[in-house]
């Protein structure tokens, strides 16, 4: 994994703020630039732009917008030129979910960095509506950046839950390319899913799934491991471990998971190369991205 080009999509929010944190540290961990996008949503066909009354008062409501997120991007491009990273902005217009992607992709980006909420105006413009739309059509890794408390922007623990029915290397793969950059350790976890009649299962075969389980796990992991490790200046020294794990929900289960266990990131992706998974976007991994309380960020295998 090269990280060149990061992009930060703002709304001004204090989440939105949060992921600014999160893409300098990754930008400074990989050395690659960020270019901040700021998008002016359209709403209902601007306010109704044909009744002449308002037009002046939505021309003022643009402009101060756009002034606020210049100044904005000219105090990061300082702030970034301190230590050593490369940042410049953008100011868009229309809808933000198009926008954004349609930029990551000219721009020929490596990761959008974006809020889980945003604030003000059009509230939903980061929460739910137009972070979703950005991953489920954005072929770009989208790290979403949900932290409410004001820790230092790091990765020390990566969760990736993995599915053993289909082809999940390129998330595995892919955490462990961020701990190489940052030292964290990885966790791989199996949510085995139990139904409403879990409890007539007899205790034995239950235990034989979940031991058959982990052996699969270990196999499976240590093998994408392996080969990892084998690439050219790839770390030998990476952390990880493995764990089977059970409940009735998987999105439940892993969320709770990853705060139990303090996560720092989740890392899941949304299609398997063989065709759709359960960990398809708007199932599974929308609801983890919905329900975790530390980042998470959702791929498209390659």
């Amino acid at each position: 994994m090269k990280l060149k080009n990061i992009i930060w999509a703002t709304d001004g929010s204090q989440e939105a703020e949060r992921a600014l944190d999160y893409a300098k540290y990754i930008a400074g961990k990989s050395g690659a630039e960020i270019m901040g996008v700021h998008v002016v949503p359209m709403p209902v066909q601007v306010l109704l732009d044909n009744i002449s009354e308002s037009k002046a008062e939505i021309r003022k409501w643009r402009l101060k917008i756009e002034n606020n997120a210049a100044k904005k991007f000219e105090e990061v491009k300082e702030e970034c030129q301190k230590n050593g990273i490369k940042f410049d902005g953008v100011i868009l217009k229309g809808l933000p979910s198009d926008k954004i992607k349609e930029f990551a992709k000219r721009r020929k980006a490596d990761l959008i960095v974006m809020g889980k909420h945003g604030h003000g105006f059009l509230e939903s413009m980061l929460a739910g509506s137009e972070t979703v739309r950005v991953l489920k059509s954005s072929r770009v890794p989208v790290l979403s950046v949900k932290s409410k408390k004001k820790t230092k922007a790091e990765f020390k623990n990566i969760l990736v839950p993995i599915d053993l029915s289909e082809d999940s290397d390129y998330a595995l793969n892919y955490a462990l390319s961020i701990a190489q950059l940052t030292g964290a350790k990885v966790t791989v976890i199996f949510v085995l899913r139990l139904d409403m009649y879990a409890q007539d299962i007899p205790a034995g075969a239950l235990e034989r799934v979940i031991e058959q389980s982990i052996k699969s796990l270990d196999k499976r992991t240590s093998q994408i491991k392996k080969a990892f490790e084998s690439k050219r200046g790839a770390s030998k020294n990476i952390k990880m471990n493995t764990e089977v794990i059970h409940g009735m929900s998987e999105a439940v289960t892993i969320s709770h998971y990853a705060a139990k266990k303090n996560m720092d990131l989740i890392v899941v992706h949304t299609h398997g190369r063989t065709g759709i998974t359960r960990f398809l976007l708007g199932s599974v991994t929308e609801r983890v991205v919905s329900s975790a309380k530390c980042s998470v960020l959702v791929l498209k295998p390659e």
